[in-house]
Order: C-alpha cells, then sequence, then structure tokens
C-alpha cells in the first residue's frame, strides 16, 4: 500500500437528519485514489442514526468511523486525531460538498509549497435558497458562514485559515497540539466559536506559515433559516464569546466592573444606545451593524468572564 498522503476528518451531530450523505457522497467522487488518503469521521453523541450512516459508507470510502459519546466539537476531532496518518491532516464538516479534485488539488498545493505548514482552501457559499433580501451584502460572511471565497492561491494572513477546508502538515501537531476543548460548537448552547482559528493561530505563532489554495474547494451548506437578519445578528453573540479565548491580549486592562473591563462596558453601553435608537426604523446597513455589534459585544464580556482571568473588581 502506498504511504497515506492525506486524512480528512470532521466530527458530526445528528448529521444524518441533515448534510451527511451529501458530504459522503461527494468524497465517495474524489479523484484521489484511496489508497492515498483516508477518512476519519467521528459521530458526536447522534441520536439520529448518524453511526448506521458513516458504517454504510464502508464499502465506498476508506473510512474509520469512531463514536465519542461526551458532547463537543473539539474533542471528537481530537480523538480522531489520534488515529490518523496522513501527512496532511484535512480538517472539514459533515455539511459540505467537495469538488471531485478537492484533494488532488491540496496535494498539489502542498507538494509545490513544502516551506508552508498550513494550507486554506476555498469555500463558497451552497445556498438552500439564493438569498435576494440586501442585508446579504452587508453580513461578515467568514464569521457568519464560514466562508472564504478568495480566487487567488499566495501566502495569507493565518488568521484568514478557518472553516471546512483548513489544512495542517502532521508533523506539526505530532502528538500534543490539539484542539482547545473549552471553544467550539456544543449542542443546547451558547458557545465560543473559533476552535478551528484557534489552533492555527497558535501554530502560526511558532512560525508556520500559511497559504491560501485557491484550486481546493469545497461548498458549505447554508440553510434558508439561517439567511436572516435576526440569525446573523445573534450569531454576532457566539464570535463575540470566543474573540476573548483567540485574542486574550486584546482584552483591555485596568479597573473591572463584574468581572469585565470598564472601557468594555463603555463601548458595550455605546452599541446598545445605537441599536435601541435604530431598533424600530426600517431596515438599513447602519441599524443591522448596530444590532450585530450590540450582540457581539454582549457575547464578548461573557467570554471575558469565562476565558480571560484577572482580579475582578465589584
Amino acid at each position: 500500500m502506498a504511504d497515506l498522503l492525506v486524512s480528512v476528518l470532521f466530527s458530526s451531530y445528528n448529521g444524518a437528519s441533515r448534510r451527511l450523505r451529501h458530504t459522503l457522497d461527494s468524497l465517495v467522487s474524489q479523484e484521489l485514489p484511496h489508497d492515498l488518503w483516508e477518512l476519519v469521521a467521528v459521530d458526536n453523541n447522534s441520536n439520529d442514526g448518524t453511526f448506521d450512516l458513516l458504517k454504510s459508507y464502508s464499502d465506498k470510502l476508506p473510512i474509520t468511523v469512531l463514536q465519542q459519546y461526551k458532547p463537543g466539537k473539539s474533542g471528537a476531532l481530537n480523538m480522531a486525531l489520534d488515529r490518523v496518518k496522513g501527512d496532511l491532516i484535512v480538517f472539514t464538516d459533515d455539511d459540505v460538498r467537495a469538488e471531485p479534485n478537492w484533494l488532488k488539488a491540496i496535494i498539489d498545493c502542498a507538494a509545490a509549497h513544502p516551506s508552508y505548514g498550513i494550507f486554506g482552501g476555498r469555500i463558497v457559499p451552497d445556498w438552500e435558497k439564493e438569498p435576494k433580501d440586501r442585508f446579504i451584502q452587508w453580513i461578515p460572511m467568514g464569521s457568519t458562514f464560514a466562508i472564504v471565497d478568495e480566487t487567488q492561491s499566495g501566502p495569507c494572513d493565518p488568521t484568514k485559515v478557518w472553516g471546512p477546508n483548513t489544512i495542517v502538515r502532521r508533523e506539526l501537531l505530532g502528538t500534543s497540539v490539539r484542539y482547545r476543548e473549552d471553544i467550539g460548537p456544543l449542542p443546547g448552547k451558547i458557545f465560543a466559536m473559533g476552535e478551528d482559528a484557534e489552533i492555527v493561530i497558535r501554530l502560526a505563532a511558532n512560525g508556520a506559515k500559511s497559504y491560501r489554495c485557491a484550486e481546493a474547494v469545497v461548498h458549505h451548506w447554508i440553510p434558508a433559516s439561517s439567511v436572516t437578519e435576526d440569525w446573523v445578528q445573534k450569531r454576532g453573540e457566539r464570535l463575540g464569546y470566543g474573540m476573548p479565548a483567540l485574542f486574550p491580549d486584546e482584552v483591555p486592562g485596568g479597573l473591572r466592573l463584574s468581572g469585565v473591563p470598564l472601557p468594555t462596558w463603555i463601548e458595550s453601553a455605546r452599541w446598545a444606545f445605537r441599536a435601541a435608537m435604530l431598533y424600530l426604523l426600517p431596515q438599513s446597513k447602519k441599524r443591522f451593524w448596530a444590532i450585530w455589534k450590540y450582540y457581539y459585544m454582549r457575547g464578548y464580556r461573557a467570554g471575558i468572564r469565562r476565558y480571560v482571568s484577572q482580579t475582578v473588581v465589584q
């Protein structure tokens, strides 16, 4: 058997009732021969037949199916990382559709740029219903839908590598670099977004360089229920909640009130006032961003309390 070049990883929580089958079918269609790659898929405490669906692809894919009963995407991916054998680790999700040349493009890109250790592919939206509302032009597509629709390959900022098309050389991870399990999706509660960005930022801080591989393309499913102004604005709260974990040095110092720095309270009050003033007005970009920032700051305050310890001044 040839050496494994690629290990594809994802965790699935109740994916069988959503888009998991579409993801698996797109992997079946990969042009890369099965003896050059593997798929390690983790059923993360599902109750909808996800495990059985994954196992049913054993004769179609070079797949290893694991079960992690403790809820949490990051912990499930860490379980998978302990089993991988490929030189390149590809992190994806259970709601993408990969182009047939996806894995081949990743291998070609990594081989052409051996001094780079982190690679980010192109992530384009796969809309359930093509959005027509003008507010879609105002959305931060990356942090909201994990979209990275850049068509030019080349060196990139590591903070621009995220989501279901993240590739890392296995040698950089070794046996000790793993996802932080206090960040990432958890069922039924607010969680800190950014588990994928955090591990990339950590690797970059240790000297790993990042490269954009625009030829490696996946389509990320975006359900119609997520394309509403209210949903996107409240999504900002999750983003804010995770930012202190990703960038603790950017949290203001000095006096804290109820665990939150005074400058953060001032900024929060400013956005809360703007949101209140604009809330009942007709839809506009200014109104959208004021409400989005209100939710973002609410999450940011909670994230500071959760992730950035400091003497609290009541």
